[in-house]
C-alpha cells in the first residue's frame, strides 16, 4: 500500500521538519505501507533546495507540490511585520487564478485523461500519485485557524486543497494531532465542517482545540500528543562541540531564546504590539544576565518567507541590546540535532512553539510565549504550565521578568513534572499506530 504525507515539507522550520518526518515515521511504524511519500515545496528552484535539501538527504521520497503560495517565492525581506499594500494585491490576483484553477481540478480529478488534457504535467503526475494511494496524512501541526482576515476564505482553501483533493478521490484521510481555532471570517466555518465531517481519524493535540473544533462540528475529538513530542534527540555530542565553538563552557547555565517575526493578524497595531514585545525579551534577558546566566539565541526557522525568519526578528533584538553573554547560534541544523543542543540548556523562553516542545521533552523547564491559535496556551496547560505561556500580544517586560522568577523558583518541581509528564508520550504513540491500523481492521 502507498501512503502521502500532506502539506509540504519545509526543512527550514525545524518544527515544521519534525513534524513531517515524525508524520512519516509513525505511518510507517503502522506495518501498512511499502511506499510513503512526502510533498516538497518552494516555489522556485532555490526555493525548493533550502525547503527540501535536508529531507532528500534523509532519504525521503517526494512527490511535486501543485498548489503555489501566492507569494510565488518572493520575498520582500524588509516586509517581515507588515507587507506592503502592492505585495498584497499580487497575492490576491495570484490566489484568485489559484482558486479556479483548484477547484476545477477538484471537480475533474477522477478523469485521470481530463486531468492530463487540461493541466501541466507536473500536476497530472502528482493527481496520479494521489490516485494511487490508499490514504493521505495531514502532518500535524497548527495551521487550522483564522482572525477573520479578509483573505480567510482563500487561506482556509488553500490549507485544505489537498484534503479536498483525497477525498473527491475516495482515500482515507487521516489528521494528525493539530491545534483548532479560532475559525473567524467569511466561509471558514462552513469550509471546515464540510472536510471535516467526511475525516477518517482526527486528533486534537491539546484540549483547548479539542473544545473548539468539537463545539464547530458537534462531536469529541480525540486529544494525543503534538508529533514533535515524538522526535528522537539528535547526536549530543555534536551538539556540546557547536556549544563549544560558539564560546560556551561546560560550567554555564545557559538560557535558550527562540524569538520570531510576526504580523499580529486581527490586530490594528502591529508595529507596536511587535515593538513591545521584543522589548519584552530585551528586559527579560538583562535580567537574566544580571543574575548570571548565559544566554543562547537560536534559530528555529529560517524562511522560506521573512515573516518565517526568526533571524529578522533576532537581529531586532540585537539592536536595542547586545552583550557578550548573550550569544547567537547562528546555524541552520537539522530538528534532531537543534534538539540535541536544546538539552544542554538549563531553561529555555520559547516563541516558536516546537522549540518549546523540543526543550520540554528534553526536560528543560520553559517560558511559552503563545502566538497564531490555540496551541502554546493548551499545551502548557495539559502539562499543568499555565503560569508559565503568555500570548504574544499581552508579554509585558515586567511580566516576562516576573515569570522567569518564578520559574527559576519552581524548577525542581517544574523539571520533575516533566519527567513524569513523558511517560505519557510513548502511550499516545501507540494508541495512534493503533487507530490507523484499526482502518483496514
Amino acid at each position: 500500500m502507498k501512503a502521502i504525507i500532506v502539506p509540504g515539507v519545509t526543512d527550514l522550520n525545524k518544527g515544521d521538519q519534525a513534524l513531517v518526518w515524525e508524520s512519516h515515521r509513525l505511518v510507517n511504524d503502522t506495518g501498512l505501507y511499502n511506499e510513503i511519500f512526502i510533498l516538497n515545496s518552494g516555489d522556485t528552484e532555490e526555493e525548493r533546495k533550502l525547503l527540501c535539501q535536508q529531507s532528500a538527504d534523509h532519504g525521503y521520497q517526494m512527490i511535486e507540490n501543485i498548489l503555489q503560495h501566492p507569494r510565488r517565492g518572493k520575498h520582500n525581506v524588509n516586509e517581515h511585520i507588515q507587507e506592503s499594500k502592492l505585495e498584497l494585491l499580487k497575492q490576491i490576483g495570484n490566489a484568485g487564478g489559484d482558486f479556479l484553477s483548484t477547484k476545477l481540478l477538484i471537480e475533474v480529478c477522477n478523469n485521470l485523461s481530463l486531468v492530463r488534457k487540461l493541466f501541466s504535467k507536473k500536476v497530472y503526475n502528482t493527481v496520479k500519485h494521489f490516485a494511487e494511494c490508499d490514504a493521505v496524512f495531514v502532518k500535524g501541526g497548527g495551521f487550522i485557524h483564522s482572525y477573520g482576515e479578509r483573505t480567510a476564505p482563500y487561506l482556509m482553501w488553500y490549507f485544505l486543497f489537498y484534503v479536498r483533493l483525497a477525498q473527491k478521490l475516495g482515500k482515507k484521510v487521516v489528521f494528525l494531532p493539530n491545534s483548532y481555532g479560532p475559525f473567524k471570517g467569511l466561509t471558514v466555518e462552513n469550509q471546515v465542517s464540510a472536510v471535516f465531517n467526511k475525516m477518517d481519524l482526527i486528533y486534537a493535540r491539546e484540549n483547548v482545540s479539542a473544545e473548539s473544533l468539537g463545539t464547530l462540528l458537534n462531536k469529541k475529538i480525540p486529544v494525543e500528543m503534538d508529533l514533535g513530542f515524538f522526535l528522537q534527540t539528535g547526536d549530543v555530542i555534536k551538539a556540546e562541540r557547536l556549544l563549544e565553538k560558539y564560546n560556551f563552557k561546560e560550567s554555564d547555565k545557559i538560557v535558550g531564546i527562540t524569538i520570531r517575526p510576526w504580523r499580529f493578524p486581527g490586530f490594528s497595531n502591529p508595529n507596536e504590539l511587535y515593538a513591545k514585545y521584543i522589548d519584552s525579551v530585551v528586559a527579560a534577558s538583562k535580567h537574566i544576565i544580571s543574575l548570571g546566566y548565559k544566554i543562547a539565541l537560536c534559530n528555529q526557522s529560517l524562511g522560506p518567507n521573512a515573516h518565517e525568519d526568526d533571524r529578522n526578528a533576532i537581529k531586532d533584538l540585537l539592536k536595542k541590546f547586545d552583550h557578550p553573554d548573550m550569544i547567537w547560534i547562528d546555524e541552520n541544523l537539522s530538528c534532531k540535532d537543534l534538539k540535541a543542543v536544546y538539552s544542554k540548556f538549563h531553561f529555555f523562553i520559547g516563541t516558536r512553539f516546537h522549540s518549546i516542545i523540543f526543550s520540554l521533552t528534553s526536560f528543560v523547564p520553559s517560558i511559552a510565549i503563545g502566538y497564531g491559535g490555540n496551541k502554546a496556551k493548551g499545551i502548557m496547560g495539559d502539562f499543568s504550565l499555565n503560569d508559565f505561556v503568555v500570548q504574544i500580544q499581552d508579554v509585558q517586560p515586567e511580566g516576562l521578568v516576573q515569570m522567569f522568577d518564578q520559574a527559576i523558583a519552581s524548577y525542581d518541581n517544574i523539571k520533575q513534572q516533566l519527567k513524569d509528564s513523558m511517560t505519557l508520550v510513548d502511550e499516545s504513540r501507540s494508541r495512534l499506530i493503533h487507530d490507523i491500523q484499526s482502518l483496514y481492521a
